[in-house]
Parts: C-alpha cells; sequence; structure tokens
C-alpha cells in the first residue's frame, strides 16, 4: 500500500484540499455513506504533465492489472 495513504496527516490534507475546492463544505448523506462497500477501490495517481493529484474510482479487475505494473516496475520513484 501506499506510503501516503497510510499517513493520516497526508489524507486529512487531501480532505482539506477537497472541501477547500468545493466552496468549504462537502455534505456526505447517510444514503451516501450506505452506497460503498469493502469491494470499492479508490486509486490516487499523480499525474507529473499538469502536477495534479488524481483520485479515482478503480474497477477491480483493473486493480489487478495496476497491481502487475507496480511490482513489474519497483525501482521507479514514483508512489502510486
Amino acid at each position: 500500500m501506499s506510503k501516503y495513504l497510510n499517513n493520516p496527516e497526508y489524507l486529512f490534507n487531501i480532505l482539506t484540499m477537497l472541501v477547500k475546492k468545493y466552496g468549504g463544505k462537502i455534505v456526505i448523506t447517510e444514503e451516501d455513506m450506505n452506497n460503498i462497500s469493502k469491494g470499492d477501490l479508490i486509486g490516487m495517481y499523480y499525474e507529473p504533465e499538469t502536477k495534479s493529484l488524481i483520485l479515482k474510482e478503480v474497477d477491480q479487475k483493473d486493480m489487478l492489472k495496476a497491481t502487475n505494473l507496480v511490482n513489474d516496475k519497483i525501482d521507479e520513484e514514483y508512489d502510486n
């Protein structure tokens, strides 16, 4: 797992950025909370060309491909 996703301060900073980006408030309803499950996956990627952090819902079958790509490139500098 990403060293960033294991860092509570980093995750809190992401939440702070999202709240500020969307006008200072994000409302998460009970329905929103009930619409997620353990099988839901979110990927975090850094795009160097745009210098953007991308949070994206990931399909489970695509996650298997991504895991193989990360394992193949274990010596590279970036962390996804």
